[in-house]
């Protein structure tokens, strides 16, 4: 994928359902080497790829992470939803869950993830 890319690039992974540990090895290389010569910013990191962005500092190089997607309840709906969370939402929220609320019926949603689920933001805005 990376071969093909030229300039800026933006990358949206909202549909990575899962990656394995030989996906992490092989996929590091390749962002780190293209996002050192290359802007690249990456929108709505699916659930998989955030839990693996916690625990593996460099899984996106130098890349912007710009959203990802995170799970929250509607109590009233009794429904699970896949919400965008963008970093500003996260950074205005002292990097705790930004209140969302349900597409269906309005509602304020429960966040329905452990603390830290956003960490992976704050380690990156350090770079």
């Amino acid at each position: 994928m990376f071969a093909q890319l030229v300039g800026p690039a933006v990358i949206n992974l909202r549909h990575i359902e899962r990656v394995n540990s030989m996906g992490v090895h092989r996929w590091v290389p390749l962002v780190t080497q293209f996002s050192a010569r290359h802007p690249l910013a990456i929108d709505e990191i699916s659930y998989a790829l955030v839990q693996n962005a916690n625990v593996v500092a460099n899984l996106f190089g130098t890349a912007v992470v710009r959203s990802c997607v995170a799970p929250y309840f509607c109590s009233a709906c009794n429904d699970n939803c896949s919400v965008v969370v963008t970093m500003e939402e996260v950074a205005a929220c002292a990097g705790g869950p930004p209140v969302k609320h349900c597409g269906r019926c309005r509602a304020a949603m429960e966040f329905d993830e452990l603390d830290g689920y956003f960490s992976f933001f704050k380690t990156r805005s350090k770079r």
